[in-house]
């Protein structure tokens, strides 16, 4: 059997050409043009305008209400020791400082949660004998009005 040779291409293959020469001309314009519309089409708007009430104020950190404490002074007044034995609750208070201070301005602090503590201060000097205890609630990092009680050695 004698093989038939292939037919030559006609007007059908020199329209499938021209067909896909035309889709690798138009295939870019047509790519960029999608891309070009795809966000348009992903965009969104309001429609309709509302309004709603905002409120806003302050919190004014309080002083403790009370601080119940002990005092013990040296026979010179040149030493007090303070020893806090409760105080009162400040609302949203997260620490308590507390302050010793001596009459001759020095002074020691800690900041606590615990419901007891003690400080010690020395003084160079008697001078008026007068040891100065001060308590301040703090929200975070915010500090509050101060709480002060003095004690004369």
């Amino acid at each position: 059997m004698a093989q038939r040779a292939a037919p030559k291409a006609g007007w059908l293959g020199a329209a499938a050409r021209a067909g896909r020469r035309l889709l690798r001309a138009v295939a870019p314009v047509a790519a960029a043009a999608l891309l070009l519309a795809a966000p348009a089409a992903a965009q969104a708007a309001f429609t309709a305008m509302t309004s709603a009430a905002l409120t806003a104020s302050t919190y004014s950190i309080p002083a403790p209400a009370s601080v119940t404490a002990t005092y013990a002074c040296t026979a010179n007044a040149k030493q007090a020791t303070v020893t806090i034995t409760a105080y009162s609750a400040v609302p949203r208070a997260t620490a308590y400082t507390f302050t010793l201070a001596a009459p001759d301005g020095t002074s020691s602090s800690t900041t606590t949660t615990l419901p007891t503590l003690a400080l010690t201060q020395s003084s160079a000097s008697a001078g008026n004998r007068i040891y100065t205890l001060t308590v301040q609630a703090q929200v975070g990092t915010w500090t509050g009005a101060v709480l002060t009680q003095t004690h004369a050695c």
